[in-house]
């Protein structure tokens, strides 16, 4: 944990350098939107694609971004709720609800068009998981009930890295009030060794199974988010006016 804190900290400083960094052409930006993701997780514990993990949340950003500037940082901050797979056993998967905070250090380049433009962006960061309860997906979920006997190693705060692309197209395009719609790929860490759940399943027929899971491996999150942008502009002497 202490490795984790030290590279949060790093990740604030920066960030609070780039941000409060102004020139007489210097704007703030800040935005909000949300998200649609759908996190994936393949282990030895599970090899299932899909077992109901659509997510929906929330997310804000601050930038530094100097007019006219090609490239420009943007802090983004994400919440909301998620689920990973714990352990599959036939057909069905035992899941693990989670709420999410993803806090990420993004570098943009803008493509500018003739009606639109174009943000690529790459970045570093960190999700934070909180379990919030365990269940079954899949064709007889409904018919089990899961639940956690007791857990080893937990770790809450995972190293994430992140790329994606968003476009902003008509006649909001270099305004300071514009919309935007995204695609994004989230890369999560889950440590080996760690995060160990066991696990009892109440099947039909009173059938009383127990298992032992590892939360590790890599979860790769596509998603797709709109998001609302506004601009607001630096005075010389570092006031800001709307």
């Amino acid at each position: 944990m202490g490795v984790t804190r030290k590279y949060i900290r790093r990740l604030l400083t920066i960030t609070f350098v780039l941000l409060v960094a102004q020139d007489s052409f210097a704007q703030m930006e800040v935005s909000s939107g949300i998200d649609l993701s759908y996190p994936i997780l393949l282990n030895p514990n599970n090899s299932k694609l899909n077992y109901g993990q659509i997510s929906f949340g929330l997310r804000f950003g601050i930038a530094y971004k100097p007019a006219e500037t090609q490239f420009f940082p943007i802090l983004t901050a994400a919440f909301g709720r998620t689920r990973l797979p714990l352990k599959q056993f036939g057909q069905d998967v035992a899941f693990v609800n989670f709420d999410y905070l993803n806090v990420m250090l993004n570098e943009n380049y803008i493509v500018r068009f003739t009606s639109s433009e174009l943000f690529l962006y790459g970045g570093i960061g960190f999700t934070y998981l909180m379990k919030k309860g365990v269940g079954i997906a899949g064709p007889a979920g409904e018919t089990m009930k899961a639940s956690i006997d007791s857990t080893a190693y937990l770790t809450s705060t995972f190293p994430a890295l992140n790329i994606g692309f968003e476009y902003n197209y008509g006649e909001s395009a270099g305004k300071d009030l514009y919309l935007t719609m995204g695609l994004n790929f989230q890369y999560i860490l889950l440590l080996s060794d760690r995060n160990t759940y066991y696990l009892n399943v109440d099947k039909p027929g009173n059938i009383h199974d127990k298992y032992t899971a590892s939360l590790a491996g890599n979860v790769i999150t596509p998603g797709f988010y709109i998001a609302i942008h506004y601009l607001l502009h630096v005075h010389k002497k570092g006031g800001m006016y709307l």
